[in-house]
């Protein structure tokens, strides 16, 4: 990239005052539609911050405002540090970024997943599912140790031909967070630590769970139906458990700036910066396009590289977000006379929400840092209002119509999960003795187990990895066929996600009479779903 021309900071501080203030009512509208309480929003470029403000609360109980150094989860915009630490190790000459994983992980070789490269996995190009809900629990638990990680990858089933298509794939971070501590001899968080946080002073940045001690940390919240907030477990993703390098980071919004301002110098620049020592080819790689993103109605560049998106304004931006695939149109941001290259992620969680966008070409970037994940994404819609605003100096978006659209969606998720399993609904008789479908099913992994049983009510219900704090109750749907959903509002209370219709189906494959297989879909890319074969040896 040509170098830019030295900024005018002060010019650029005022220019986002106004923009801010142009943004400002819309956005507070946002966090109140979707059930946000509090954001942290920072604007820089590759030299220092050039604007900052905090709406609502880090603590609701307490009414307690975020500021800069207010820690919160930012899920999965984990993944670019995650990118930046392979960088690290490649400037070191101790990998590459088309090495196969199985190089490095023992445990991998011989397994057909051992076969992919560093860059199939951070690119999320392998093809294998998804299986998020073999590690996530209610309540922001964790279904798997740090040690089964690898174990589930190596079974996963692809939901497509290796390097077709984009699938998103936790597990395929986990493995190249294996690959770097392998490499390096250390734990993640301390790789991080010594390579990119301590160079940077993001003392603010932590791989493990923040101290007790620590006041200045996001509560976590979800919503209601009626917004009322519901204060949840922070997540408990960190560098000792299971997709550690997926998500395992929480930072500030102070440390964040420093961060990617430091990206975005190299990017801009061209040249090292001293404090990383990292070959800014090795940077520039990460951010290469790999995998397209085949966008609907999207004519220009959509892609994923590594542990980044690629948009090519005029474009939407919600791909990867909390609001990707809630709605069918989404707003265009920029037009043909105003069309950079935006470098963006998002992060989700159960209590969080995270958005950062860099426009290289004009040396700025936004980051959003939110504690729900909310009715809506309000961190993506905030960082699409304000970049709209920054390149026409106005908002013409009916901003206001796609977030209550997909607030709307959020909330009436469970309806539309019931008025469909309504619908496939087929004729049949009432199951029989239900003894026949107890017992403990497992995944083909052997890490995941279900447990059914009967309760004293005579009604099933099912265990996840047998335990009490992660039971459902099963009822008849049709045939061998039961369901679990519930209310939204008792989702919320779970502690958990809303899902597609399908995944709350539970399908029994009946052997001479006995239930020898249950049949589970909890992935998109797979329709036949996953079997869970009986063994009762749990």
């Amino acid at each position: 990239m040509e170098n830019l021309p030295e900024p005018d900071i002060q010019a650029q501080t005022t220019l986002w005052q106004d923009v801010f203030c142009l943004a400002e009512t819309i956005i507070r509208q946002t966090c109140q539609d979707s059930g946000t309480p509090g954001l942290a929003i920072g604007v820089f470029n590759r030299d220092a911050k050039l604007f900052d403000n905090y709406l609502g609360f880090r603590d609701v109980e307490k009414e307690l405002p975020p500021d800069g150094c207010t820690v919160f989860n930012i899920g999965s915009m984990c993944k670019g540090f995650t990118a930046l630490a392979i960088a690290c190790l490649v400037t070191d000459g101790k990998l590459h970024w088309d090495d196969r994983v199985e190089h490095f992980l023992g445990n991998l070789r011989g397994a057909e997943v051992g076969n992919f490269t560093i860059r199939d996995f951070l690119s999320h190009r392998t093809g294998l599912c998804r299986s998020d809900a073999l590690f996530v629990g209610s309540d922001n638990r964790l279904l798997l140790l740090k040690a089964q990680g690898t174990a589930v990858l190596t079974s996963l089933n692809a939901g497509c031909p290796p390097r077709q298509n984009f699938i998103y794939n936790n597990f395929g971070y986990h493995a190249v967070g294996c690959v770097i501590e392998k490499v390096s001899s250390m734990s993640y968080g301390d790789f991080l630590a010594q390579r990119i946080f301590k160079p940077l002073n993001m003392d603010r940045t932590f791989t493990d769970l923040p101290p007790i001690l620590d006041m200045n940390i996001a509560r976590a919240y979800v919503p209601y139906h009626n917004l009322k907030p519901r204060e949840v477990p922070t997540p408990r993703i960190s560098s000792n458990t299971v997709a550690f390098a997926a998500g395992g980071i929480r930072s500030c919004l102070r440390d964040l700036l420093v961060f990617h301002g430091a990206l975005l110098r190299v990017i801009t620049t061209n040249t090292a910066d001293p404090r990383l020592r990292i070959d800014p080819c090795d940077i520039h790689a990460i951010f290469d396009a790999v995998m397209p993103l085949h966008v609907p109605q999207s004519f220009r560049e959509q892609s994923y590289s590594m542990g980044w998106a690629r948009t090519q304004l005029p474009n939407q931006m919600s791909a990867i977000s909390g609001n990707s695939g809630v709605l069918d149109a989404y707003p265009t941001i920029g037009d043909w006379g105003k069309a950079p290259l935006v470098l963006h992620h998002g992060g989700n969680n159960l209590g969080c929400s995270s958005t950062m966008c860099m426009m290289p070409e004009l040396d700025v970037g936004i980051v959003v840092l939110g504690n729900s994940l909310g009715h809506c994404d309000a961190t993506d819609w905030t960082a699409q209002i304000l970049t709209e605003a920054y390149l026409w100096g106005t908002i013409k978006s009916p901003f206001r119509q796609y977030v209550n659209a997909s607030a709307a969606r959020g909330r009436t998720a469970m309806d539309r999960v019931q008025a469909m399993l309504d619908k496939e609904k087929k004729p049949s008789g009432p199951p029989g003795d239900l003894e026949r479908y107890t017992g403990c099913f497992w995944h083909k992994s052997r890490q995941f187990c279900i447990v059914v049983e009967l309760c004293e009510r005579r009604e099933l219900a099912m265990l996840l990895q047998g335990r009490e704090d992660e039971k459902h109750s099963l009822r008849h749907y049709h045939h061998d066929t039961f369901v679990f959903n519930e209310t939204f509002d008792q989702v919320v209370d779970r502690g958990q996600w809303c899902r597609p219709h399908w995944f709350y189906k539970i399908e029994f494959v009946i052997q001479d009479g006995v239930a020898d297989a249950l049949r589970w879909r909890i992935d998109d890319t797979q329709e036949q779903g996953q079997i869970f074969q009986r063994d009762n040896r749990c």
